[in-house]
């Protein structure tokens, strides 16, 4: 009686253990994959199919900017849950607009721009020609060309071609495309620093 007794006690506490081991591998699954949702949320925001950069974002076909010249179009920006957006329609439609970024307590806005290049890529950038401060710009031809100084960049890779700033092109910001929505991080915005 006695050792079945030991035997039916040893059972239970291995049945016991073995239910803790179940519940404690089960609690470790599910933090593990929670943090891997949490990753990949993270690295599908910040990854370059999810964020573009210089190579920016292709939205529409090539097009052909020769003999063309095209001012900028402003349009408005609302800043929701730390996101600034704009409509991809109206820069579609217009091939380059310019926004401005504000916040309280803040002195002026940032001017921002988007663009599509030849390739039909959208491009998002600080709209500032920094040493001259010029905030306007026009694509001319192939080119980026900057309102007050006359320096030209390529659309393309912003490469310096001609001009007293060509060291200085807009600067590109990060963005995400959502449906018919360029999003732009508000923190990439406030981290942007002028060079000059």
């Amino acid at each position: 009686m006695k050792e079945e007794s030991q035997v039916k006690d040893m059972l239970e506490k291995k049945e016991k253990l073995l239910k803790q081991n179940s519940l404690t591998k089960l609690g470790l699954i599910v933090l593990i994959l929670s943090a891997g949702a949490a990753a990949a949320s993270w690295l599908i925001w910040n990854s370059e199919a999810g964020i573009e950069k210089l190579t920016g974002s292709r939205v529409t076909d090539s097009i052909n900017y020769k003999n063309q010249s095209i001012p900028m179009t402003p349009v408005s920006a609302t800043v929701r849950s730390g996101v600034l957006e704009i409509p991809l329609d109206a820069v579609k439609e217009k091939k380059m607009v310019s926004f401005a970024y504000s916040r309280q307590g803040q002195q002026s806005p940032l001017p921002l721009m988007a663009y599509i290049a030849p390739s039909g890529k959208l491009i998002t950038a600080v709209s500032m020609c920094e040493p001259c401060r010029s905030t306007k710009f026009h694509i001319e031809g192939e080119r980026l060309a900057c309102n007050t100084c006359g320096t030209k960049w390529e659309l393309e890779s912003l490469q310096g071609i001609e001009g007293g700033c060509l060291k200085y092109p807009p600067e590109v910001i990060t963005h995400r495309l959502q449906g018919n929505k360029i999003l732009i991080k508000e923190a990439d915005i406030l981290s942007w620093k002028p060079r000059v």
